[in-house]
C-alpha cells in the first residue's frame, strides 16, 4: 500500500483517535490551536504527542522519531487513515511560525531546541535548573579545607581496606567532602548510607563550630526516609541530637503547599541547611529534584544517594540515570587522581582528556559508584543473578534461576491466569501472613512483614498486584473466619475494611495526618481497646503511631505490591509474580530493581521467554539532560 501525504485537516483527525491520545492530550492540542498565530495543524499534533510523551516518563518529544513516519495504521475501526508526519524541516518551520513554540527563553507553551526535542515548557525549565545546578557546582572546595584535619579523619574513619582493590566508600567520601555537588550511586548492600555517615563525619570535622552544622535528611517516601534514618543511627558516628538530624520526606523537607504544585522553599526561600542529603534519588523525577535544586543555598552541599540501574521514577524524568554518564562512574580528572593518591593508599588513572564535548572537564568528580557488595558474595547466585540481568544477559540470568544450586533462587512457571489463586494458596510462604494474627505488638508485626513481600510486575490483569492482592484477602479472610482463636472482631473479617492484619499503603499524601505516598501501615486490633482496629504505622525515627481506619487516606493491600512501590524496601524473602504474556512495561530496570529487593532468596513465577526478553529490554526515556551535561548520549 502506498501512503499518500495527507491534506492539512488530517492531522485533527488523527487527533480524534482515542487509541492514540488521551483526551487530556488532545484538550492541550485544541488550546495550542487556539494560541497560535499561524493556524498549522501540525503543530496541534506536535503538542498532543508532545503531551502523552509527557504521560509516559519522557521529558520531552523527540521529533525524529516520528518524523516523516506513518503515525497510525489505517484502521477500519477507526475509520481514520494513516497520517504521515511533516518531514523535520517542515514540521520545524510550521512549529516556529505558529507562535506557540519558541527555541530559547520565552513564555510559548512549547520549546523546541536545537536537536529537534519538543518540550511542555515547564519541563524544558525544569531539566534546565537542573543541568545549570549540575555545571554551576561542577567547582571543587578545596581552598576552604582543612587538610591536616581531613588527613587525620580519614584515617579514623576508613582503616587498611582488607580485600584487595581500591575501598570506593573512601573515594566516594573524598569526593563528598571536596565538591558542592556529589553523587554515589551503587547496588544493594554496597554501603551507600553507612558512607554518608562518614562523609558527614568528615565535614563534621571540617566544621568551623561556630555554631552547629545544618544537615537535612531526605528521602521521596517515608519508608525510604525511615530506612536512611535508621542506617546512619546505627554507624553510631554522629553525635547530635535526633531532633537535630532527622530524616524526612522530600515533600516535607520543602514544605508542600497544599492544593498546589508549589513548596515553601524555593530560590527567593532557600532550604536552612550546609549539607542535603537525599536517598533512593533514582525515585526522584524531574520536577522534584528541579524544585529541591532551586531550594538548595548557594553554599550547601548536596549529596545523591542511588543506585542508578534501578527503576526509573514513576513521574516523568529518569534522572539518576540521565546525569550519570556510564564512563563518569569510573573515570576522574589529573587533579582529583592525585588528590586521592595523596590521601589514601589508592592510585586511579586519570581520565583520558578529552572525552566529554561540553561538560567541564571536573565535572566527572562529583560522580562515584560504590562496587563491591556487603550483603552478597560477589559469588552468590542472587548477586550474580543481578549483575547478568544489569548487564542484559537474558540467557545466563535464566540458566542461573534453572540451574541455582544454593536454595537463594528458584524458578516456577506461572500457571493459567485461573490457576493463581490455587498456586498461591499452596506456596508455603503465604503462611507468613496468617501468622500475623500470632504475633504480639506492632512493632513485632512490622519486622515480621518485611521478611517476606509478594512484588507484582504488574498493577492490573490475571497476575497484577491487584488481583493477587483480592485472592490473598479472600483466602487469608477465610482462614481467620476458620480459626476459633481469633479476636471477635474478626468476625466481620470479610469486609476488607475491617480485615486484621492487613497490610495497607498510602497512595495520596495527607500532609494533616502526616502520612505520605509509599507509607506501609498495619491495621491491628487496637491493644486499648480489643474490640477495635486501628492502623499502625512507623513513623520517623521509627517511632509507632495509630489511627483509626476510617482516616485513612488513598490507600491500598500491599499483600502484594507492585515493584515500583517496592523501591526504598527490603525483605529477606521475595517471590516476583510475572504475567503470562509480554509487555512494554517488563524491563531489565524491573526484574533488577525486584530481584535486589531480597537479602537471602528470590522465587520467580513466569514463562522462560518472556523473563529473557524483560532482561534484554531497557528503559529509554527521551531526555536533554545527558547531552546537556556531557555533549552525548550515556
Amino acid at each position: 500500500m502506498i501512503l499518500v501525504r495527507p491534506t492539512l485537516h488530517e492531522p485533527m483527525n488523527i487527533l480524534s483517535d482515542s487509541t492514540l491520545f488521551s483526551p487530556l492530550d488532545r484538550h492541550f492540542a485544541m488550546l495550542i490551536g487556539r494560541l497560535a498565530k499561524k493556524h498549522y495543524p501540525e503543530a496541534a499534533l506536535a503538542a498532543a504527542l508532545a503531551s502523552r510523551t509527557t504521560r509516559e516518563g519522557n521529558i520531552c518529544l523527540d521529533l525524529e522519531e516520528y518524523a516523516g513516519k506513518p503515525l497510525h495504521p489505517d484502521s477500519p475501526r477507526t475509520g481514520i487513515n494513516a497520517f504521515i508526519c511533516p518531514s523535520p524541516h517542515d514540521w520545524t518551520v510550521q512549529l516556529m511560525q505558529s507562535g506557540v513554540v519558541s527555541q530559547d527563553e520565552g513564555n510559548t507553551p512549547l520549546v523546541l531546541d536545537g536537536k529537534g526535542r519538543l518540550y511542555l515548557r515547564r519541563y524544558w525549565e525544569y531539566e534546565n535548573t537542573v543541568t545549570r545546578f549540575i555545571l554551576q557546582r561542577a567547582d571543587s572546595v578545596y581552598a576552604n579545607l582543612n587538610y591536616a584535619k581531613l588527613d587525620e579523619d580519614l584515617k579514623k574513619l576508613f582503616p587498611p581496606f582488607p580485600a584487595a582493590g581500591i575501598d570506593w566508600q573512601q573515594i566516594a567520601a573524598i569526593a563528598a567532602v571536596i565538591r558542592s555537588f556529589c553523587v554515589i550511586s551503587g547496588g544493594p548492600g554496597t554501603g551507600k548510607t553507612s558512607t554518608v555517615a562518614r562523609i558527614l563525619a568528615l565535614l563534621s570535622g571540617q566544621h568551623n563550630n561556630t555554631r552547629q552544622l545544618r544537615i537535612l535528611l531526605g528521602a521521596p517516601t517515608g519508608k525510604a526516609a525511615s530506612r536512611l534514618q535508621q542506617s546512619i543511627d546505627e554507624t553510631g558516628l554522629l553525635q547530635t541530637s535526633a531532633e537535630h538530624l532527622q530524616a524526612t520526606t522530600l515533600h516535607r523537607m520543602l514544605g508542600h503547599v497544599p492544593n498546589s504544585p508549589y513548596f515553601r522553599h524555593n530560590a527567593e526561600n532557600p532550604l536552612t541547611a550546609d549539607i542535603i542529603v537525599i536517598d533512593e534519588a533514582s525515585m526522584v523525577d524531574l520536577p522534584l529534584l528541579a524544585k529541591l535544586m532551586g531550594a538548595v543555598p548557594t553554599a550547601a552541599r548536596l549529596i545523591l544517594l542511588g543506585d542508578r540501574h534501578q527503576l526509573a521514577s514513576v513521574q516523568p524524568g529518569s534522572v539518576l540515570g540521565d546525569i550519570c554518564h556510564a564512563l563518569s562512574m569510573a573515570t576522574f580528572s589529573t587533579e582529583f587522581c592525585r588528590f586521592i593518591s595523596e590521601y589514601t593508599d589508592y592510585s586511579i588513572a586519570p581520565a583520558p582528556q578529552p572525552w566529554t564535548q561540553t561538560a567541564p572537564f571536573s565535572l566527572q568528580d562529583s560522580f562515584v559508584e560504590l562496587k563491591q557488595s556487603y550483603r552478597f558474595d560477589p559469588g552468590s547466585e542472587i548477586a550474580r543473578l543481578g549483575t547478568a540481568v544489569k548487564e542484559g544477559d537474558g540467557a545466563g540470568a535464566l540458566d542461573l534461576l534453572l540451574g541455582a544450586q544454593d536454595g537463594s533462587l528458584t524458578w516456577s512457571d506461572v500457571p493459567a491466569s485461573a490457576e493463581i489463586g490455587k498456586k498461591l494458596q499452596d506456596c508455603p510462604d503465604i503462611a507468613h501472613f496468617t501468622a500475623l494474627q500470632q504475633i504480639q505488638g506492632p512493632d513485632s508485626c512490622f519486622t515480621h512483614l518485611e521478611s517476606f513481600r509478594i512484588l507484582c510486575a504488574l498493577r492490573s490483569g490475571p497476575f497484577g498486584m491487584e488481583r493477587v492482592n483480592m485472592l490473598l484477602e479472600q483466602f487469608i479472610a477465610q482462614q481467620m473466619q476458620d480459626d476459633s482463636r481469633n479476636h471477635p472482631a474478626e468476625q466481620s473479617a470479610g469486609i476488607k475494611t475491617d480485615l486484621p492484619f492487613r497490610p495497607v499503603m498510602v497512595t495520596r499524601n495527607d500532609y494533616n495526618l502526616q502520612l505520605y505516598n509509599g507509607d506501609v501501615g498495619i491495621i491491628m486490633p487496637d491493644p486499648k481497646k480489643q474490640r477495635s482496629l486501628r492502623v499502625f504505622f512507623r513513623g520517623e525515627a521509627g517511632l509507632l503511631r495509630n489511627i483509626a481506619p476510617t482516616l485513612l487516606p488513598g490507600h491500598e493491600t500491599v499483600f502484594a505490591m507492585t515493584v515500583h512501590k517496592s523501591q526504598g524496601s527490603e525483605f529477606n524473602r521475595v517471590l516476583l509474580i510475572l504475567p503470562d504474556r509480554d509487555s512494554p512495561l517488563l524491563t531489565r530496570e524491573l526484574l533488577y530493581t525486584a530481584i535486589t529487593r531480597a537479602r537471602e532468596k528470590v522465587e520467580i513465577w513466569g514463562r522462560k521467554e518472556i523473563f529473557v526478553a524483560a532482561v534484554k529490554r531497557q528503559i529509554n526515556r527521551t531526555s536533554g539532560l545527558p547531552e546537556a551535561l556531557w555533549g552525548g548520549g550515556k
